[in-house]
């Protein structure tokens, strides 16, 4: 056991405190501030080239609903009368009276 404690001892004579290379210290301050005053890039999401269109694209949208509810008043008073009636609620008179029973495109 002894021979061992001896041997760890002589190997840890060796031993200096590890150095950093010439001009480390002020490379390495210059590259974080370099870091922190570049700018990233905006978004692409945020370009006017981009965000223009999908908004122009959010109004047409919402002109043509507006337009598609407009154009059926009849079936909008209708559905009041038949939620107004004292008849029991079916799957039916919820599609009509929240307008879910419209014709389908492909008809």
């Amino acid at each position: 056991m002894d021979n061992r404690e001896d041997k760890i001892l002589n190997s840890l004579e060796g031993l200096h405190k590890a150095t950093a290379p010439d001009f480390f210290y002020t490379r390495l301050k210059g590259r974080m501030q370099r870091e922190m005053e570049a700018k990233r890039p905006p978004l692409f999401l945020l370009k006017p080239a981009f965000a223009a269109p999908v908004l122009f694209i959010i109004l047409l949208v919402n002109v043509f609903s507006i337009v598609q509810f407009n154009r059926q008043p009849g079936k909008v008073a209708h559905s009041k009368a038949a939620v107004s009636n004292q008849q029991p609620a079916t799957i039916e008179s919820f599609a009509e009276a929240y307008n879910l029973n419209t014709e389908s495109v492909y008809e």
